[in-house]
């Protein structure tokens, strides 16, 4: 019994040898591995963008309701039909940024307390006009340009699908200060998936930024 147990020390210590050889390979590899980020660090600034973005759409979708209302008052039914239209169509990309902010490992909580402007429906226009150029201009081009930078194509969309409705709205407003314009009964479309906006008359049989069918447009009359 004693000789066969001499026998097989060596392998024993062979054994030994590989395993602490292993233990000792895995440790170096933990203690040299470059530190993963978690998701949050990773995409800190995209979603501190795109949180932003969430904000700025949450205060205008309460406040074009609360301007399609004074409208309303003033029986300009038409500008009330597009502050209504640009109100669903700010909530929707206020989703999607949030939804985007959560699946990137972050959180969005809307803001808590909201101003909401009072005057006639002349000076909500023009204060409306200026407030979309103004945050298209400061934001659409870091916003996006940091995003590519962090190669988040999907949050690069998002962002440029904000500052392109935008736009539209902004052009939709002006519209409804011509006077030749003024008086005509449009109805507004928008898409349900990311907010893009229409007026009827020269809506597209499918949005062009996310390819949805014209069918399921939401409509404004």
């Amino acid at each position: 019994m004693a000789i066969r147990i001499m026998k097989l020390r060596p392998l024993f210590i062979l054994l030994l040898f590989v395993v602490s050889t292993a233990i000792l390979g895995w440790i170096y590899y933990k203690a040299t591995r470059p530190r993963q980020k978690p998701a949050g660090e990773t995409w800190h600034e995209v979603i501190a963008d795109l949180d932003a973005c969430c904000r700025r759409k949450h205060v205008k979708s309460m406040q074009y309701d609360h301007f399609a209302a004074i409208a309303e008052e003033e029986s300009r039914r038409q500008i009330a039909r597009l502050f209504r239209a640009m109100a669903l169509s700010e909530r929707l990309q206020e989703y999607n940024c949030a939804d985007a902010i959560h699946q990137l490992g972050g959180e969005y909580l809307p803001p808590e307390k909201i101003v909401l402007f009072r005057g006639t429906t002349d000076g909500n226009l023009e204060r409306s006009i200026a407030y979309e150029l103004r945050t298209t201009a400061e934001c659409k081009c870091g916003e996006i340009d940091r995003a590519m930078a962090k190669d988040n194509r999907f949050a690069a969309r998002l962002l440029t699908w904000s500052s392109s409705v935008d736009m539209r709205h902004a052009a939709f407003m002006h519209l409804c200060r011509v006077p030749e314009e003024a008086t005509a009964d449009w109805e507004y479309l928008v898409c349900p998936h990311c907010g893009n906006l229409f007026i009827s008359a020269y809506c597209e049989p499918y949005c062009p930024f996310c390819l949805t069918a014209g069918e399921e447009f939401v409509r404004f009359d």
